[in-house]
């Protein structure tokens, strides 16, 4: 009888034990969520809301400079390269309409080279949603700046802004940037700088 006692006790202590640590491991749970929303502190460094915003784009990489600019290219749709003779009155309503064109990047310095559009417009992305990991208060010749491994700029809504990337922080992942002519250092993911 006191067997079976000590064995109810025991349980209802297990019970209680077992409850505590599903209540605490909860409220842990909720706590790191919190704290984890909280931190998510992405410093916005571009004011883009589109990569359309952009109007020309650089970048000086290992010392060579590339520069991009737009162009309006006109469409060519199936019908236009499959007319033939008969077609003549269609032709004639055809080119009544307006064409359709499409904003094709290209090579400031070489216009006829073939760009990878794609491409293009996975750079373009990575300026609208530059952001940064944390902001630095004060300056310090470890970060590179002075030396920098990677210089791009945009012109967006008339105005051209510079970044300079230095060295990168091995231990962080994140590279150290700076707009050109302010002080504040910026610490960014390598991925998105790349």
């Amino acid at each position: 009888m006191k067997a079976k006692r000590n064995l109810m006790i025991g349980l209802v202590v297990l019970l209680v034990v077992l409850a505590v640590g599903v209540l605490a491991d909860q409220t842990i749970s909720d706590r790191d969520a919190a704290v984890s929303a909280s931190e998510d502190t992405s410093i916005a460094l571009t004011s883009l809301t589109a990569s359309s915003e952009i109007e020309s784009f650089g970048y000086t990489w290992q010392g060579d400079t590339l520069n991009f600019e737009q162009r309006q290219e006109i469409v060519e749709t199936e019908s236009d390269s499959s007319e033939t003779a008969d077609d003549s009155a269609s032709t004639s309503a055809s080119q009544e309409s307006e064409p359709e064109t499409e904003t094709v990047w290209y090579l400031a310095d070489d216009p006829e080279y073939k760009l990878d559009q794609s491409s293009v417009n996975s750079m373009l992305t990575a300026f609208v949603n530059l952001e940064a990991s944390r902001q630095l208060t004060e300056t310090s010749e470890e970060y590179g700046l002075e030396e920098p491994t990677l210089t791009f700029w945009m012109t967006a809504n008339g105005e051209t802004t510079t970044w300079i990337c230095g060295a990168t922080n091995d231990v962080t992942g994140t590279v150290y940037l700076q707009k050109q002519g302010e002080d504040t250092v910026y610490l960014v993911d390598t991925n998105k700088v790349t």
